[in-house]
């Protein structure tokens, strides 16, 4: 039995990673302060590199937040009013505010992309995991990643996100950079039989001497890395266990809305080989077949093959910020469930599918490539 209460433990953790993330956000703002003095105290030209430098440390360090990829296609409620009025009964519901943008692309699964640091986000619908799923399991989804992207949203969650990406951006600074050369073999071969003349020697000393310094340099700046990396580390560490119970009690409120049943439909659809997508991968390789068709005709595995693959597994999860999943289905099947009156429109779904249906045209050929190609 699944209880929604946040155990001690994870109550700590979660201060602690909020007190490290205002440790960070404070160290950012400190830095500035001392930049800004050292300009103001300084004269000379000294002034003009201290203020070059720093305004080139500044704006690498200055967080910013992930952005949605450019390949998804967004929607507007005159032409999809149906998806948004969905997902805005479905965002009450489950008692967070409604994402500013609603888009569609071709990835694995749908994600809530908290966008800023002013609590914004946006959805992302995948179509082929819409297109694999009946439904509830359709409401099921977004009913979870709405919810659970709550606590992203929320004043901790953003200011965790803020210190992870100054930390993020520390470790880029540090990070050593290939320097672009020739192929080395080629160079060899032309440098090989200049030993004769003089010049072949001294040039594989040259080449001998720039790739010591840049090995030590390389170095000296993972050495420098480590105390950011450590603390990145730990700030992840420290939130998880509060996104893992943000996910589990996402899970809750969506079995509540959609049902149990619709939940662990869902949730099982994404164990191992996705639903529908040996289907996809086989019609993209087929010409004149349409993938999404395929995927709509793909044949749902059975519950003992489910199970099995919980089973051989039972450590997957859909990512670091989610429990596993085998532990999600235990939950949802321990019959704790909260009872709700929520209930979605229907109509309203079928009618989003419909307009999502429409968005093949103009996703379909793009999905045929990344399936042969790969997603780049």
């Amino acid at each position: 039995m699944t209880d929604s209460r946040r155990a001690p433990s994870a109550t700590l953790a979660a201060v602690a990673a909020v007190l490290l993330a205002l440790v960070v956000v404070l160290g950012l703002l400190a830095l500035v302060v001392g930049w800004v003095a050292v300009l103001v105290l300084d004269d000379g030209v000294s002034r003009w590199v201290w203020g070059l430098l720093g305004a080139l440390l500044l704006w690498r360090l200055v967080p910013r937040p992930a952005r949605v990829d450019r390949r998804a296609l967004p929607t507007s409620r005159d032409e999809q009013p149906a998806l948004h009025e969905l997902v805005d009964a479905v965002s009450a519901e489950v008692g967070v505010a409604a994402p500013a943008r609603v888009l569609v692309d071709t990835g694995a699964a749908t994600r809530v992309h908290p966008t800023g640091y002013l609590g914004g986000a946006a959805l992302v619908v995948a179509l082929p995991e819409w297109t694999a799923l009946d439904p509830g399991e359709r409401v099921a989804a977004l009913a979870h990643e709405l919810r659970c992207s709550r606590v992203r949203r929320g004043p901790a969650g953003i200011l965790v996100r803020v210190a992870g990406d100054v930390l993020s951006g520390a470790r880029t600074i540090l990070t050593p950079v290939k320097a672009v050369t020739a192929d080395r073999k080629a160079v060899e071969q032309a440098t090989s039989t200049m030993g004769y003349f003089g010049p072949g020697d001294e040039m594989a000393g040259n080449l001998m001497r720039r790739q010591a310094s840049a090995a030590v340099g390389g170095a000296g700046m993972q050495v420098v890395a480590v105390p950011f990396r450590a603390l990145h580390a730990v700030l992840d560490r420290a939130w998880r266990p509060t996104l893992h119970h943000a996910a589990s009690e996402a899970d809750r409120r969506a079995a509540a809305l959609a049902g149990p049943a619709a939940v662990r439909g869902w949730l099982l659809a994404g164990v191992g080989v996705p639903r529908g997508a040996t289907a996809a991968h086989n019609a993209a390789h087929t010409p004149g077949v349409d993938v999404f068709l395929a995927i709509e005709a793909a044949q749902r595995p059975t519950p003992a093959e489910l199970r099995a693959r919980l089973d051989a597994a039972p450590a997957a999860a859909v990512d670091l910020e989610h429990p596993p999943t085998r532990e999600r289905v235990a939950a949802l099947e321990s019959g704790d469930v909260p009872v709700s009156d929520g209930w979605v429109e229907r109509s309203t779904v079928t009618a989003a599918a419909v307009e999502l249906f429409r968005m093949r045209a103009a996703l379909g050929e793009r999905y045929r490539e990344e399936l042969v190609h790969g997603r780049s």
